[in-house]
């Protein structure tokens, strides 16, 4: 779980292209792309947080790799619906041993837990 500093939107398009080493284009064509969407100052300015900034590492690799920015759109998208699968399922299976706990011993069952 990531904690409320690691979302605090702290740093400008400057310091963050300068911390990842890019240019503020590419940040400002993350943002286009809706790639990374940083949290926005009331007077419109991009502000980014530390875990923007590691999502903007994982695009960079990407990129270096040859893909292209709306490929890697798909792919965030993809990877952040495989986490929120793989919350619900662990939700659910935590629910199942909870219910099979409180069952009585001779109704228990084996069950294969979650990879």
């Amino acid at each position: 779980m990531l904690t409320e500093e690691e979302h605090r939107p702290c740093y400008s398009v400057g310091q963050a292209a300068e911390m990842l080493r890019t240019r503020p284009r590419f940040l400002h064509r993350l943002d286009t792309y809706e790639v990374v969407r940083p949290s926005r100052t009331p007077g419109g300015h991009r502000r980014y947080s530390p875990h923007e900034l590691g999502r903007i590492r994982r695009v960079i690799q990407l990129a270096q790799e040859g893909i292209t920015l709306a490929a890697i759109r798909h792919i965030v998208v993809l990877e952040r619906r495989v986490r929120e699968l793989e919350a619900q399922r662990d939700a659910a299976w935590e629910r199942l041993t909870d219910r099979e706990s409180r069952s009585s011993p001779r109704m228990r069952r084996e069950r294969v837990p979650p990879m």
